[in-house]
């Protein structure tokens, strides 16, 4: 009963958008910037103060806890346009050779979002959410939500 239930304020909430939660917390894997690597995560979308907050699960990964503001968000993609966001950023240093980030967008089980964002220096950068496939679409609508964006494909 309980699990039909919530299936029912799920879909409820993506048929009607404006009854979405204003904050929710998402499970999935992030891009710590220094190694390249995809390691757990919860990344919280707070669509009425516009932020997208991110942080490690595991204390050792702390550091690379971050958070995004909607208006520093330009751009968020996901499938082959994502993995071209991210071949693109590799090329032009943005972020460091990423050789199972890049092959990972290829899976289907999960779906890989990039997220192309201005950060504190004023430098265009790039970050990945992985995030299971049933998941995936009220990430993406929240993101949606959240900055106003339409996600490309």
């Amino acid at each position: 009963m309980k699990n039909k239930l919530i299936s029912f304020v799920s879909a409820f909430s993506l048929v009607f958008p404006i009854n979405l939660a204003l904050v929710r917390t998402h499970g999935a894997y992030c891009l710590i910037q220094d190694s390249g690597e995809l390691k757990p995560c919860e990344v919280t979308i707070d669509t009425d103060a516009g932020t997208l907050d991110a942080e490690f699960r595991k204390e050792e990964f702390q550091d690379g806890n971050f958070s995004l503001k909607k208006d520093d968000i330009t751009e968020i993609s996901t499938g082959q346009y994502a993995k071209s966001q991210v071949e693109k950023s590799v090329a032009k240093g943005i972020l460091s050779p990423l050789g199972g980030i890049v092959s990972a967008i290829d899976k289907q089980a999960r779906v890989q979002v990039a997220i192309v964002y201005w950060d504190k220096e004023n430098n265009e950068n790039v970050t990945i959410v992985d995030i299971r496939s049933r998941d995936a679409l009220l990430f993406r609508k929240d993101l949606e939500l959240m900055t106003g964006l339409k996600i490309k494909r």
